[in-house]
């Protein structure tokens, strides 16, 4: 089973025995849906991480979002699908194979819209996490599970 990363596990663990000392404590979440968040959650501090933002690796990073709108050219759009699930399937190892596929939508012209598809590492391949994500005039990107 994909496991939490090492914070929040730690940070589970002292949840727990928080929740024990308290008997009426609400019960802790099913650990299905802790791996859930935790993966949305770091993919969503992947995707905002700008390319060299670190010096211990010039590469780290994703490229400036905001020129790839809606009306970007077509040639654009496999490049940068593939950069997405490059990135994501070399630095979130609980995650393979890695799907990207723009979704624009309608009502929302001026947001980049796409989706994440991939298995969860060592699961079956019904183990599917698909992640929902919009990357704002900004260049901020949300991530949300459905």
């Amino acid at each position: 089973m994909a496991q939490l990363r090492l914070f929040e596990r730690m940070s589970a663990a002292v949840r727990q025995s928080a929740a024990a000392r308290q008997s009426d404590a609400a019960p802790a979440p099913r650990t299905g849906d802790a791996v859930l968040r935790s993966i949305r959650d770091y993919v969503t501090k992947l995707l905002n991480s700008r390319e060299g933002s670190t010096l211990l690796d010039p590469e780290f990073g994703m490229p400036d979002f905001t020129h790839a709108g809606i009306d970007a050219p077509g040639d654009d759009q496999p490049a940068l699908r593939r950069k997405i699930a490059e990135f994501i399937s070399r630095n979130e190892p609980r995650l393979t194979n890695v799907q990207v596929i723009f979704a624009p939508r309608e009502e929302m012209r001026t947001v980049l819209s796409f989706s994440i598809q991939a298995q969860l590492q060592g699961e079956s391949e019904t183990s599917v996490v698909k992640l929902y994500s919009d990357v704002s005039q900004q260049g901020k990107v949300d991530v949300w599970l459905r």
